[in-house]
């Protein structure tokens, strides 16, 4: 924690120690750290097979979900959900053809009606294991992660050894915070599928969770080796590389994050902190304005540029960010203190009183340390 003491004289109190905690640069880890890749989110839905899958016993049925799965794959969606439901019209317990009218739902947006189909393949064989995977990715898609990670289960114990239905249920550990479970998971589906960039970047972010830096470095870096597009992995790898004290590399790996996506928000917010770490706080204040720029109604960027104007001594303009803030978030502990001690260096000692009570009353229990030197005014 960066301290700085200086001195303010007044009529009342003869020395106010000026207690400047100017490291309050509070990046959010679900913005560092946590933003998982999702793969296939949002990929269109492929037609599926399965060895247990037979062909119609109807030879009509057969001709029908033929012609469906070729107009599938031209892109004619709406013909090819024709065919397959005429093809079950010949023969309803055909489970091809229920799968594939789920997966032609899916790519036109009706997931209810997919989930439908794939719980009448499942009645008529419920050892079809892709089935409860495609089940499973439309939950996810409703984001009913329960459902979602039971068909996961479910699918991989019906000997679904598919690298996608780990990395899926990897995921949903991992946002239930049972992070050992997603590590396994991830390693699991890294093991179906070596190359698969996605799976070695979220577990590098689940070993950041437990606080290993060392291996989440050592898994990001492999996603890049893999995929070296990956822009969100070098993201992360820097943010790892700071949280080791590393600010410089940080620095390196987040440039490269922003020549790969400039549009990256969160980006510029961990770059900015990183700058203001190794006292580049023109840089830093750059860095936030842009923040700023992409997203206007971001609180923390607004409290992060606000306390490096602070460390430029732009006072009053520190004030004016940090006033934003709060406006936008009227909870933020963070920032009234912050506000709190530029109110300080501008010699509204009541105003900063007053920013400090707050802070307090937010939850920013540092700010005790401050509010001592109020008790008389």
């Amino acid at each position: 924690m960066i301290q700085e003491h200086v001195s303010l004289k007044n009529k009342r109190n003869p020395t106010i120690p000026l207690m400047r905690i100017a490291k309050f640069i509070v990046t959010s880890l679900l913005a560092q750290f946590l933003v998982l890749n999702t793969f296939g989110q949002g990929d269109g839905a492929t037609l599926f097979d399965d060895p247990l899958l037979v062909p119609a016993e109807n030879q009509e049925a057969q001709l029908a979900y033929n012609q469906g799965v070729n107009q599938f794959n031209s892109g004619k969606y709406e013909a090819a959900l024709a065919n397959f439901t005429k093809s079950l019209s010949y023969q309803p317990t055909f489970a091809k053809a229920l799968l594939n009218r789920g997966a032609t739902y899916i790519q036109l947006g009706n997931v209810e009606k997919a989930i439908e189909d794939f719980s009448k393949a499942i009645e008529i064989n419920d050892k079809l294991g892709v089935a409860y995977f495609n089940r499973a990715r439309s939950y996810h898609t409703l984001n009913n992660l329960d459902s979602a990670y039971v068909d996961y289960t479910r699918a991989i114990d019906n000997r679904f050894e598919d690298y996608r239905a780990y990395y899926y249920r990897g995921v949903i550990e991992f946002l239930r915070r049972n992070y050992e479970a997603a590590i396994a998971d991830f390693s699991l589906s890294i093991g179906f599928k070596e190359d698969f960039a996605y799976a070695w970047h979220d577990r590098g972010s689940a070993k950041r969770m437990l606080e290993n830096y060392l291996g989440a470095i050592e898994d990001y870096q492999q996603a890049i080796r893999i995929d070296p597009k990956l822009a969100i992995a070098y993201s992360n790898l820097g943010s790892a590389k700071r949280r080791q004290g590393d600010n410089y590399g940080a620095l390196d790996e987040y440039n490269i994050a922003l020549k790969l996506d400039s549009t990256m928000t969160m980006v510029y917010n961990n770059r900015g902190c990183a700058r203001f770490n190794v006292g580049d706080y023109e840089g830093a204040v750059s860095d936030f304005e842009k923040v700023i720029q992409l997203k206007d109604d971001y609180a923390m960027a607004y409290n992060n540029l606000g306390t490096a104007l602070i460390k430029l001594k732009r006072y009053t303009q520190a004030i004016d960010m940090l006033s934003k803030a709060i406006e936008l978030n009227p909870a933020y502990g963070e920032a009234y203190f912050n506000r709190g001690n530029a109110r300080e260096m501008v010699r509204d000692v009541r105003g900063a009183c007053l920013d400090w009570k707050e802070a307090i009353k937010y939850g920013f229990i540092q700010a005790k340390n401050y509010i001592i030197f109020c008790e008389t005014e």
